[in-house]
């Protein structure tokens, strides 16, 4: 699956158009930085052709160009380039300079200087060149050329084009590192409602605050909160419906038992009584499974903020739980056995759903551990207050785990008749308290340990 982040798009989609413009903005600043180099050298280099110029005596037999040592090595200064001059005869014969200058590919008769780039040993120059006229004979002129290879003139077109381009990069990158930041402190909010959705119970459907969410994100809150209370309204149908159904299967079912017992004193048929007590066991079943169905409805973790809760004892609760079940117990032979904290294990809770917890767990130790066996029952203050059931029947494998707390599951090959909703109640009602319920193998290392943290005493 293809991740996307806004934060990752976003930046592209500002870098795109960015370095679409330092690519025009590159190509422009080239140009103009060659055209600006090349002006400042042209000019220059003109200068140097009029210095020449200056230098030229006109005489009745000619002209002559006063060039000693030191003017030419004036001319000739430069620290990166070399320059060249040349004075030629309108017929291109050289009168003074370097012979090795190109000569004019034509005979303008321009006043103004021309400009021309060729090659020098192989090195690439420019050439000025200007028109002086003989002023006492103006049909008589000179072509007074001045070059210079390029190296100077591509240092400064790279020094401008540096200038240009380099603010304009660092300022592309510390727009990308103000951007990335910028987006990460906007999407602020979208990671408090993360937080706030995944920090949540499972079973918390109440509407999320969005009164300090940004505009663009309330829409996206408001679609959350509508399916939120869609979902609840649905969990809370369902959730009727079996309370509902549970109070109405508990009257026939009642009814039905007194028909059994009835017929049972008046019937004397041995084939009758058997068929009686086999409708019996099933009704015993179908009764215990309402009463389960009716303590899962009540233990919705979605009610806890509205059920009634106190500081009760987990001692005394656990206690009595232990006693209602040694009867149980007594029948199969398993030794069944309470030790209580070394104090007072107060919790803050709703009686009657502790109640319900503490039995279905001792129960189904009971109902799981085979005959002879033993079941454990304690009460600790050890990092929290715990309330333990751990036995040495069966076991539960360690892949099963997990799934042993969904509604209705059993796992396969247990001969022990149940309803496979004793540990989902249990789970539901931890949940209520703020508790968690923990399986691991039991001390002998065949046994089931169930254990039910409350990390806060409150």
């Amino acid at each position: 699956m293809i991740e996307l982040s806004i934060r990752k798009q976003l930046l592209v989609w500002l870098l795109l158009p960015l370095s679409i413009l330092l690519i025009f903005s590159s190509v422009f600043a080239y140009f103009l930085a060659d055209t600006v180099s090349n002006y400042c050298h042209d000019r220059a280099l003109v200068r140097s052709a009029m210095a020449v110029a200056a230098r030229l005596e006109w005489e009745e037999s000619g002209v002559t160009v006063d060039m000693p040592p030191a003017a030419q090595a004036i001319l000739r200064y430069s620290d990166e380039d070399r320059i060249y001059y040349q004075v030629l005869r309108e017929d291109e014969t050289r009168i003074s300079g370097d012979a090795v200058i190109p000569g004019p590919l034509l005979r303008p008769h321009s006043k103004e200087p021309t400009f021309r780039d060729t090659d020098l040993d192989g090195m690439p120059i420019r050439i000025a060149r200007i028109r002086c006229v003989n002023p006492n004979r103006p049909t008589e002129a000179v072509h007074v050329q001045v070059a210079e290879t390029l190296i100077g003139r591509d240092k400064i077109t790279n020094l401008l084009l540096a200038s240009i381009i380099v603010p304009q990069i660092c300022l592309i990158a510390l727009s990308s590192v103000a951007v990335w930041f910028g987006i990460g402190k906007g999407l602020t909010p979208l990671k408090t409602i993360e937080k706030s959705v995944t920090q949540r119970n499972p079973h918390d459907l109440s509407p999320l605050c969005f009164s300090s969410v940004p505009i663009e994100v309330q829409p996206l809150v408001e679609s959350i909160n509508d399916l939120l209370e869609r979902l609840r309204r649905e969990v809370e149908s369902q959730q009727r419906f079996v309370a509902n159904a549970a109070h109405q299967l508990r009257t026939p079912l009642a009814g039905l038992r007194t028909y059994v017992d009835v017929t049972s004193r008046i019937s004397t048929d041995p084939a009758v009584a058997s068929l009686l007590e086999k409708i019996n066991y099933g009704v015993d079943r179908m009764a215990h499974l309402v009463d389960r169905l009716l303590t899962l409805a009540k233990a919705d973790p979605a009610d806890q903020h509205v059920i009634g809760k106190s500081h009760v004892d987990l001692n005394s609760i656990a206690s009595d739980a232990t006693m209602y079940f040694a009867q149980t117990a007594l029948s199969k032979n398993i030794e069944l056995s309470f030790r209580p904290a070394s104090g007072a294990a107060l919790v803050l809770g709703n009686k009657e759903s502790l109640e319900d917890m503490t039995s279905n767990l001792i129960e189904n130790a009971v109902l799981y551990t085979p005959i002879g066996g033993s079941v454990c029952v304690q009460v600790n203050n050890d990092a929290g207050i715990n309330f333990v059931v751990e036995d040495n029947g069966p076991g539960i494998p360690p892949e099963e785990r997990d799934r042993v707390f969904e509604r209705f599951y059993r796992i396969l090959g247990t001969s022990v008749s149940g309803s496979g909703l004793g540990l989902s109640i249990v789970k539901e009602i931890a949940a209520i308290h703020g508790a968690k319920v923990y399986l691991a193998n039991s001390s002998n290392g065949t046994g089931t340990l169930v254990r039910v943290n409350f990390s806060h005493r409150n």
